[in-house]
């Protein structure tokens, strides 16, 4: 029985043995070599933007005072002219234009101190994209810059936009971005994406993968020989890299994956 045993285990780790020898072969063999070409490459500045509405209005006071009557609920739609609320000391605010109740921070009762935001009206048919940037970014930043923006939740979908404005506020380098043919209603104030800022591009560009950049060299199959050869890198548009300097050439195979 002890020998059975024995045996069955023997036999297990020969089995095992052999299935990782497989998956060692078939990852050596994935591993291929392919040319560098001629292209276009579209140098971008990348950053996180934030969706928000161009009109936003908000009521606050300058007084301590009591609620006397709130009008509106998060979330209502609300005609320009419509009360949203009143106080006991600086009487009745209406909405300045049409838009959606987005913040009712105060109840009927409720003592309210100076400078409060007590409601807040967006106007949601009128937004744009607000993007932080680093300051080695934001200098190479100009108006009308042509742009993609991506949100996570709209799988494959890319808008197209450019830049309206860049500034900077509270040591903040920011830009807007005019999303072209607007946002849709879904997309609201608040919500992120994905932005990429063209701010250069370049014709007729040596271009390699990125996947096959290993500490700023690529291994260069000659003569049947493999050979590492450094590059000087320069536009990267996160799948193709130009070669700015390196001996490098078209009819070059280079390696992509694990070298055997």
């Amino acid at each position: 029985m002890r020998k059975k045993t024995t045996l069955g285990l023997v036999l297990v780790f020969l089995l095992g043995l052999a299935a990782y020898a497989a998956t060692t072969i078939r990852s050596q063999n994935s591993a291929q070599f392919i040319n560098p070409r001629r292209g276009e490459i579209v140098e971008a500045i990348y950053g996180l933007g934030k969706v928000k509405a161009r009109r936003r209005f908000e009521v606050k006071i300058g007084i301590l005072t009591d609620v006397q009557k709130v009008f509106v609920n998060e979330g209502d739609s609300v005609k320009k002219g419509a009360p949203l609320i009143q106080f006991s000391e600086s009487g009745l605010f209406r909405a300045p234009f049409d838009g959606v109740i987005t913040l009712v921070a105060a109840e009927e009762g409720e003592t309210v101190v100076p400078q409060a935001p007590v409601v807040r009206l967006e106007d949601l048919s009128d937004k744009y994209v607000e993007v932080s940037l680093e300051q080695q970014g934001a200098l190479r930043i100009q108006k009308g810059q042509r742009t993609q923006i991506v949100f996570e939740s709209l799988r494959g979908e890319k808008l197209e936009g450019q830049v309206a404005t860049i500034f900077s506020k509270n040591d903040e380098f920011l830009a807007h971005i005019e999303v072209t043919g607007g946002l849709q209603p879904n997309v609201l104030p608040g919500m992120t994406a994905d932005v990429a800022i063209s701010v250069a591009q370049h014709e007729n560009a040596l271009l390699v993968p990125v996947a096959a950049i290993n500490n700023g060299q690529v291994i260069v199959l000659r003569g049947g020989k493999r050979l590492k050869v450094p590059l000087k890198i320069g536009a990267i548009d996160g799948q193709m890299a130009q070669v700015i300097e390196g001996d490098l050439t078209e009819n070059d195979q280079v390696l992509i994956g694990k070298a055997k």
